[in-house]
């Protein structure tokens, strides 16, 4: 097989079936179906093992509760294809995103591919992101600076395609959230660039318990701890970027806010959080602000939080 697919499962009963539906029958079949059971309580496991039945080329890893980053680097250490791609569990593919985004990268020679995505906004509407109207290639320091502004290359790992070697020497960092974040720039760096399909192929979930959209607590701080490192990072790399990654940072402490913004008893609990997420997103707003490569709907609920009205806004919007 030439793609290995690494899907985490942890208690996703309800979802599973149609996640690995949509990856069985892709167009493109020279694939391994990696499913790593970690820890699950409900049948998730049990799901896992009927379609190693069904699917000769499904593989199960069964382990103990790691979190997300385990499960995925148990996959890596396990898939012997030429590329590697992630998928969520509570997620679905389009049934034609392999066999394009794998010939883009076999035609361009690119290390990475990278397709757009539709947001399923809790089964209430869609909304599609980081869509291009073509095929685009990016050179190594775009791919970064499309990140850093958030435009068409998203941090996320599961609307791409890797080259397997890319992970030679580099994993995910385990007990943490926000890992993507943690390690794109990393992974950009060793890469040849990025070819962006364009089209939309990547189905995300938002579930009311998921994980990203949940009440703020101070695990929520990994996603600062990598700002900080992300700072770092480009600095040493791309000097040049530095006010592209303060606008990056600003994005990611803005979501912080609003997630606190949204409940003051969350906000006065961890104050002392909130005091070092507004300090990085005060540093680089008024360079988000001033970028015309931000949305005008962003910057307008940036400006809020910037004046701790985000309960407004989010009053304002119920109404609009």
């Amino acid at each position: 097989m030439k793609l290995s697919v690494i899907v985490p499962v942890y208690n996703v009963e309800n979802y599973l079936n149609k996640c690995i539906t949509s990856i069985v029958e892709q167009t493109y079949k020279a694939l391994e179906i990696i499913l790593v059971d970690d820890g699950s309580t409900d049948t998730s496991g049990q799901l896992c093992d009927e379609w190693k039945k069904k699917d000769t080329r499904v593989r199960v890893i069964h382990k103990s509760n790691g979190g997300l980053s385990s499960a995925r680097n148990a996959g890596i250490l396990q898939a012997k294809g030429e590329y590697i791609s992630f998928i969520d569990s509570d997620d679905f593919i389009e049934l034609d995103m392999y066999a394009t985004m794998v010939e883009a990268l076999d035609r361009t020679g690119k290390d990475i591919a990278s397709c757009g995505r539709v947001v399923d906004l809790w089964g209430e509407r869609e909304k599609k992101e980081f869509l291009l109207d073509r095929e685009r290639i990016f050179d190594q320091k775009e791919a970064v600076e499309e990140v850093l502004l958030l435009r068409h290359i998203d941090v996320s790992a599961c609307d791409k395609i890797y080259k397997r070697k890319l992970f030679d020497n580099i994993m995910y960092p385990e007990g943490k959230i926000s890992e993507d974040a943690a390690i794109i720039f990393e992974i950009l760096t060793a890469s040849n660039g990025v070819v962006h399909v364009g089209k939309a192929f990547y189905h995300y979930i938002y579930r009311k318990n998921s994980i990203s959209k949940s009440q703020y607590t101070h695990k929520y701080y990994d996603a600062y701890v990598n700002c900080k490192n992300t700072c770092d990072y480009i600095i040493q790399h791309y000097p040049n970027l530095d006010k592209k990654c303060k606008i990056y940072c600003a994005q990611v402490c803005g979501s912080l806010l609003q997630s606190m913004g949204s409940n003051r008893a969350i906000e006065k609990k961890y104050r002392s959080d909130y005091i070092e997420y507004k300090k990085m997103f005060d540093e680089g707003f008024w360079q988000l602000l001033m970028t015309k490569d931000i949305s005008r709907k962003l910057k307008i609920k940036m400006l809020f939080v910037y004046l701790n009205l985000y309960n407004v806004f989010l009053k304002l919007k119920k109404i609009i």
